[in-house]
């Protein structure tokens, strides 16, 4: 049995709808209710009555979800055993833009040291999911910026960074000090990915009308090739100089916070001595 429509199937069965279920796992929905008529018709049986009210689980379905839960988690403990008897912990870290190179120095070392015999796997995230995966199980750690959907997440904010617009050098804005979000409004802007979290949406994406970007270098490519505008945390100012692109603060947008999150159930020694290093040292840093 596939374990990702097991788990598609329990977070509609979670949510009681298949549109929250799709904002929850970052997919459209129409995919989502692909795999759950595949897994109805592979079982032979329905597994939700769809109402007017949502989706409510048949005596089958509840049978399933138990089951699922139970598969799910037994699933997720074998591949954390098959690590620990390869003798090499892993811990998976997922980072969105600029977001790594602000905690991997010093932190790097302080968890090394720590913890010697684990590895660090990185993961680059794109702009459609800012969590990387980290509710799907791809990451065990998020290094990004908010704001997104927190359900089921820890989140540990760093610290809060304005927010930029990156503009064509040669765009009539691009000469001002700073810039009012209404003034960008009928602009050519990058578009986010119609899947994307709609918290995240809201907060980064422009009004407007222009490409769809799934990252930051796809972003800033549409701003020098399109003549397009993206918001942008200042940490990207600094890291992310492009010859042909300007960078303009905002005046009246509400600032981003560098995040780590984590799953809100794991307490590995791994994730908790990575975020308690990541947030001494940064804490440390600002002190400086």
């Amino acid at each position: 049995m596939d374990l990702r429509r097991l788990q598609y199937f329990v977070v509609v069965a979670e949510e009681g709808s298949v549109g929250r279920a799709a904002r929850r796992l970052l997919i459209s929905q129409p995919p989502l209710s692909q795999r759950i008529r595949e897994l109805e018709a592979e079982l032979g049986c329905a597994l939700f009555v769809r109402t007017a009210r949502g989706m409510i689980l048949t005596m089958a379905g509840e049978v399933l979800l138990r089951e699922a839960r139970e598969l799910l988690a037994a699933a997720a403990g074998a591949v954390e055993r098959v690590r620990q008897a390869n003798g090499e912990p892993v811990l998976r870290i997922g980072v969105l833009g600029p977001a790594e190179s602000a905690l991997s120095a010093e932190a790097a070392r302080s968890f090394t040291q720590r913890y010697p015999a684990s590895r660090v796997q990185l993961r680059q995230g794109n702009v459609a999911d800012p969590t990387i995966g980290l509710r799907r199980g791809e990451v065990d750690v998020a290094i990004t910026f908010t704001p997104f959907d927190e359900t089921g997440l820890a989140v540990h904010a760093v610290r809060a960074e304005p927010i930029y617009v990156a503009l064509p050098m040669d765009d009539p804005l691009a000469d001002r000090l700073s810039l009012a979000c209404v003034e960008l409004y009928g602009h050519r802007t990058v578009r986010l990915p119609s899947e994307a979290d709609p918290t995240w949406v809201k907060f980064w994406q422009i009004p407007g009308d222009g490409p769809v970007v799934r990252s930051l270098g796809e972003g800033l490519h549409a701003v020098l090739w399109q003549q397009a505008a993206i918001f942008v945390p200042e940490r990207t100012t600094r890291t992310n100089p492009v010859p042909g692109v300007r960078y303009v603060p905002l005046a009246d947008h509400p600032s981003t916070h560098l995040v780590l999150a984590r799953r809100s159930t794991d307490h590995s020694p791994l994730v908790t001595g990575y975020i308690a290093a990541s947030l001494a040292w940064a804490q440390n840093s600002e002190s400086a």
